[in-house]
């Protein structure tokens, strides 16, 4: 009757064994979910890295734009199409806009 009751001991302790260590690893809290917010947290340390690198890129820009006037003249000419008085644009057509040569 003793070997009985240790079997039937035994037996819910391993079980209760396997369901705590399934609760650690398939919890809402457990290995899996911190492994998932590992990852995520990795992604979205690379995305700020590269939101950091624009924002100094675009310091630096900025930085440019108020200190010189070749910056600024060259986001007129490119951005905004402007001249200086007596130039002349000349606009070609890009190669999506040519007519091909008709065949003889």
């Amino acid at each position: 009757m003793k070997g009985v009751i240790v079997r039937i001991a035994l037996s819910v302790f391993g079980l209760l064994t396997v369901a705590m260590l399934l609760l650690a690893i398939f919890n809402d809290k457990g290995a899996m979910a911190a492994y998932a917010r590992s990852l995520k947290l990795d992604a979205m340390n690379k995305e700020n890295a590269a939101i950091e690198e624009q924002n100094k890129q675009l310091r630096r820009e900025n930085k440019a734009l108020e200190d010189d006037p070749a910056a600024i003249e060259k986001i007129a000419r490119e951005q905004l199409g402007l001249v200086k008085p007596g130039e002349v644009i000349l606009i070609l057509p890009s190669s999506e806009e040519t007519v091909p040569a008709p065949k003889p």
